[in-house]
């Protein structure tokens, strides 16, 4: 089993906890764990120790915000080879308080689709001068379609989407691979206090992980989400403006 040294950003998230935790079973590897919060970090980083003692796991921090703090990031991170990159901040962005807070809405926006892309993009300049290396960039199926309960959130995910698929376009012939990520619903704290079915982020981070394996351009997560959100992009407004899903 060849060793990995894998960065994931926004470590802490559940999904990508679940990523880790599949990388880490399968091999010795080295993780670049990104957050915010030193503190979970560091107990997220502690936890994985103990579990997987054959890997090993490294903690960084970074202000989303900054693009002065990215850069340094990135910078620090890129003095060893990266195999692989798992972008993954983000929130689940409250519509009702979005209308009417303009400061949160411009807060939801800059984390989930600003941020996002400024660090796929130092990452990918990275992959790019190395020569190889897979970049997977969680979005979201919300990004497929504007809905009236999930526009902001879905507009920051359908602008991923966009970004993604020019980084694709850029390195198309060079072995660097950007892999876009598309989970449905999932049982996370984020998804706490939503009604509905909700898929296991266990099982949504195996579809992940195979699917960056494969370097597939676009990995829906549970994979029916691929067949439901193309019923859904094909309904006709008419249609569309009187549904409330």
């Amino acid at each position: 089993m060849i060793s990995l040294r894998i960065v994931v950003v926004s470590a802490t998230s559940v999904i990508a906890q679940n990523c880790i935790q599949i990388w880490a079973s399968s091999g010795s590897h080295t993780f670049e764990l990104v957050g915010r919060s030193r503190e979970r970090l560091e107990a997220t980083a502690t936890d994985l120790s103990l579990r997987f003692p054959g890997s090993k796991f490294k903690v960084s921090l970074v202000d989303f915000g900054s693009t002065e703090s990215i850069g340094s990031l990135v910078k620090n991170l890129s003095q060893e080879p990266i195999d692989l990159v798992l972008v993954s901040q983000g929130s689940l962005t409250d519509q009702r308080r979005a209308s009417s807070n303009l400061e949160y809405l411009q807060s939801e926006l800059s984390l989930n689709a600003v941020s996002t892309a400024v660090v796929a993009e130092a990452f990918s300049a990275v992959l790019g001068l190395q020569g190889f290396g897979t970049l997977g960039v969680i979005g979201s199926v919300a990004g497929d379609r504007g809905r009236a309960y999930n526009y902001s959130y879905g507009a920051s995910k359908a602008l991923l989407e966009t970004y993604t698929q020019g980084l694709q376009q850029r390195f198309a012939s060079s072995p660097v691979a950007i892999c876009l990520i598309k989970p449905g619903p999932t049982a996370t704290p984020m998804t706490a206090e939503h009604k509905g079915a909700m898929a296991d982020p266990a099982k949504v981070a195996a579809v992940i992980v195979s699917g960056l394996a494969a370097k597939r351009r676009v990995i829906y997560a549970p994979k029916m989400w691929r067949l439901i959100m193309f019923v859904v992009r094909l309904i006709p407004f008419a249609i569309f403006k009187r549904l409330s899903f």
